[in-house]
């Protein structure tokens, strides 16, 4: 088997499962879809301004991602991190 057909078949293996946010209505939503998906949007919560989609991760009391990971968890956590408004001097 040549090196193309071994990555096309493991390629055709790859489930990609988009993230699933648990709302505290009990419903849930779907974010994603590529297998990057969760890190770049932890990168995106530090370093962007507030959006819809963080908005709802904000509001979000869980999640669950593909592999068990937990950088949505890390996310929500920074976005509802309290902020220090206070001088430290």
């Amino acid at each position: 088997m040549n090196l193309k057909r071994r990555l096309k078949a493991l390629e055709s293996k790859v489930v990609v499962e988009p993230i699933q946010l648990n709302m505290p209505d009990g419903s849930t939503v779907s974010l994603g879809g590529n297998g990057d998906y969760a890190l770049n949007l932890l990168a995106r919560v530090c370093q962007e301004a507030r959006t819809p989609e963080k908005e709802l991760i904000a509001r979000s009391v869980s999640s669950t991602e593909p592999g068990g990971g937990h950088l949505v968890d890390l996310a929500r956590a920074i976005l509802n991190s309290p902020t220090d408004t206070q001088n430290n001097a």
